[in-house]
């Protein structure tokens, strides 16, 4: 057991998460109807699809909605300090960072629409361990491993094939069939 106090949650993070939560309750509370069919008319409002959706929901908004005006008022009793401002808007910027690898996963899908699977997975494996600050020689062999035993589970072991990217074409026909067949 750590002898460190936790770390207290930053009030402003705090109240941007209940925005948004409160926003997305009572957004998909609103869009009930829409998301449901109403079934026979002869049934009882009890087996209606939107019931149980709609009490779930209602909870959830009306939770959302009372965290949401504590926050407020607390942020009103007692205004941020600078420091907790300056704090919070690093936690709330720190919220995209994720943002950047999603940015070389779709830079990866369409490295192997362009460059083929293996050469596509060398190039984004070898980028994330740069990226991670994974310089050592014995990383860079461990990347080339990871590539060369994904290669042979993805390909030998479970059987996925992707289509050949327009890059083998300007390969002569026996290297193109064989990069197609192996790579």
């Amino acid at each position: 057991m750590s002898a460190e106090p936790e770390a207290r949650a930053n009030r402003l993070e705090s109240l941007a998460l209940s925005i948004i939560f409160a926003a997305l309750s009572t957004g998909l509370l609103a869009l009930i109807a829409v998301a449901t069919k109403s079934g026979p008319a002869s049934a009882g409002w009890w087996t209606r699809p939107w019931l149980m959706p709609a009490v779930a929901l209602t909870i959830l908004a009306a939770a959302n909605l009372v965290t949401l005006w504590r926050e407020v008022t607390d942020l009103r009793a007692r205004p941020p300090s600078p420091d907790e401002a300056t704090e919070g808007w690093t936690a709330l910027l720190g919220w995209l960072r994720p943002l950047e690898y999603l940015g070389y996963f779709a830079a990866y899908l369409w490295g192997i629409l362009h460059l083929g699977y293996f050469a596509a997975t060398l190039v984004f494996v070898f980028f994330l361990m740069w990226r991670a600050g994974l310089h050592a020689p014995r990383w860079q062999l461990a990347g080339l491993g990871l590539v060369l035993f994904m290669i042979g589970v993805f390909r030998f072991g479970l059987g996925v094939w992707m289509p050949a990217p327009a890059l083998y074409d300007l390969f002569p026909d026996a290297l193109r069939s064989a990069l197609i067949r192996w790579f």
